[in-house]
């Protein structure tokens, strides 16, 4: 598989759209059923509710189907139960001093807006719109692991192993089931970076993923929960995150690419999701740009072979 070039940020802008789009080869990848997510959602609290609604912009009328907000009663208990993750603790190596180096945005429970883009048309638009604002760009790998018993799908716990513009930096991420409603995604979230200087090293963990499980401390310490004994290498996507500055918070613009196709999307981690998912739909609808809720993650449309 062919790594994406290391280089600095501001180059990393100017890449090439065959090396910023190019996907990655799936590995072993399982089949997520609804019927799975139908019950982390019940199980968070949430109700099913379907329907009929016009597509932003008016042009459509479509069906609809979508698990409500849960009470916040509800929502605790599912944030309890579903953290095997073990830690609520930001496993931080070697933080990295440099101000060009990507963010550290560890936490226990990420909180984002997540808005989809119907295709490059629209994304080029909110990108002229907020460039003013621009502050960094990332061309991001994405690897995803389970044990061969499905321990960590069984547990409804993500690993993955991102590295940020080559080899500039690696890090680890386990995260919980994201719980997505209305735009706003939830989910409990621990990570780990990886060493610096040992990201060139980190890519040997592809194709032999054990050695992850020793190498980390923060999955030998959730590992003595799981008892994974086989770690696999699922394969993974591509992605090209532009960050820019708006309206005091920091917006990140994704063009996703997998197997399967391309998906363009708005994201904005926040501690007022409601307020500023209001905030971006009169900005993108003042401007005419077509935009539509996130059904599910990045990693379920990977699974799932999806663009929701």
């Amino acid at each position: 598989m062919r790594a994406i070039t290391s280089r600095a940020f501001a180059h990393a802008a100017q890449s090439s759209n065959t090396s910023r789009t190019a996907p990655l080869r799936s590995g072993r990848v399982r089949a997520c059923k609804a019927a799975a997510d139908n019950r982390s959602h019940r199980a968070a609290g949430a109700t099913a509710v379907s329907g009929q609604r016009a597509e932003p912009g008016g042009q459509a009328l479509c069906s609809y189907s979508y698990w409500t907000q849960p009470s916040a009663t509800a929502a605790a208990a599912y944030r309890q139960q579903s953290a095997p993750l073990g830690a609520s603790r930001h496993h931080q190596l070697n933080a990295a001093s440099n101000s060009n180096s990507p963010p550290n945005t560890g936490r226990a429970m990420e909180v984002e807006v997540k808005l989809r883009l119907p295709g490059r048309q629209a994304y080029d638009q909110v990108a002229a719109m907020l460039a003013a604002g621009k502050q960094a760009t990332y061309a991001q790998e994405n690897f995803f692991f389970d044990g061969d018993k499905q321990e960590l799908e069984s547990q409804r716990a993500v690993l993955r192993l991102r590295f940020f513009n080559g080899d500039e930096k690696a890090v680890i991420t386990v995260k919980g089931k994201q719980l997505l409603v209305g735009g706003i995604g939830r989910a409990t979230e621990v990570e780990e970076d990886v060493p610096k200087g040992g990201e060139a090293a980190a890519r040997g963990w592809l194709s032999h993923p054990n050695e992850l499980l020793t190498a980390s401390p923060l999955l030998q310490d959730l590992n003595k929960n799981w008892g994974i004994q086989n770690l696999l290498c699922m394969g993974g996507f591509r992605n090209h995150r532009t960050v820019f500055a708006w309206e005091g918070e920091t917006l990140e613009l994704d063009e996703t690419s997998y197997e399967h196709g391309t998906l363009y999307e708005i994201e904005v981690e926040t501690t007022q999701p409601e307020v500023v998912r209001d905030r971006l739909e009169v900005l993108l609808k003042g401007a005419g740009v077509d935009y539509s809720y996130s059904a599910t993650s990045k990693f379920a449309n990977f699974i799932n072979k999806s663009l929701l």
